[in-house]
């Protein structure tokens, strides 16, 4: 089922559906690249090739071992929703292990969205201002998550890391849980560096493991305790 919401359009109510009806009580999203390109090198370089697979494999390691382990909690899947790097990587071994799933993109998006075989339910999010961009999609995209396992990443997991991390501050400030970010060290970009950006250390000690974490295994274990998942058994 793919639902377009442009504007102030209300989703929470369709998602709260979604969940009652498939016996959810937490989202654990994905977040990082689309892209695995080396700068400076040709595109039509065979490095370009291989240097792809690599990655692609390291992310399926990191990422089928998260979900490895997570399948047997109630819980759903989110995605960036497209054909490419994490977001697609994600979606699939989330289907392949029974999960359901979930994806939000943009309107300039939408054609290169996955399909109703890798998603249980599609938001395609319109722009609140001009024309379509990448990263329209951010904000809901951080509501919707009680989790968030970061693999590498450029500028729109930079968007999404930074618009959980601002929720989190109002969340801190009233008591209420906060959203919990596992970034997997070594992988790259955002993954890296993600928990320097927040200025606040309580904040940081709070919604972040304060050990490197490097594999699928180890992210899925810390959101399992954090999110409590072991009340959520299948």
């Amino acid at each position: 089922m793919v639902i377009s919401i442009c504007g102030k359009e209300d989703y929470s109510l369709i998602v709260e559906e979604f969940k009652h009806k498939h016996g959810i009580h937490k989202i654990v999203a994905f977040s990082g690249g689309a892209s695995t390109s080396l700068s400076g090198i040709s595109k039509d370089d065979p490095l370009q090739n291989e240097y792809e697979k690599i990655v692609q494999n390291v992310e399926t390691k990191i990422i089928g071992e998260a979900i490895g382990l997570l399948r047997d909690y109630r819980i759903a899947v989110l995605t960036g929703g497209t054909k490419w790097g994490v977001p697609f990587i994600a979606s699939r071994k989330a289907k392949e292990y029974g999960l359901k799933t979930i994806g939000v993109y943009p309107l300039v998006g939408k054609k290169h969205a996955l399909g109703e075989e890798h998603l249980d339910l599609s938001f395609c999010v319109g722009p609140l201002v001009g024309q379509s961009n990448w990263c329209d999609e951010s904000p809901i995209f951080a509501n919707l998550l009680d989790g968030v396992i970061v693999c590498a990443g450029g500028a729109g997991t930079l968007t999404e890391c930074a618009h959980i991390l601002k929720i989190n501050e109002h969340l801190l400030k009233s008591g209420n849980p906060l959203k919990y970010l596992v970034p997997i060290a070594g992988t790259g970009g955002v993954a890296d560096f993600l928990q320097i950006i927040s200025s606040n250390p309580d904040l940081r000690s709070r919604c972040m493991p304060n050990k490197r974490v490097v594999s699928g295994l180890h992210a899925a274990e810390i959101l399992r305790e954090e999110l409590e998942l072991e009340d959520y058994l299948i």
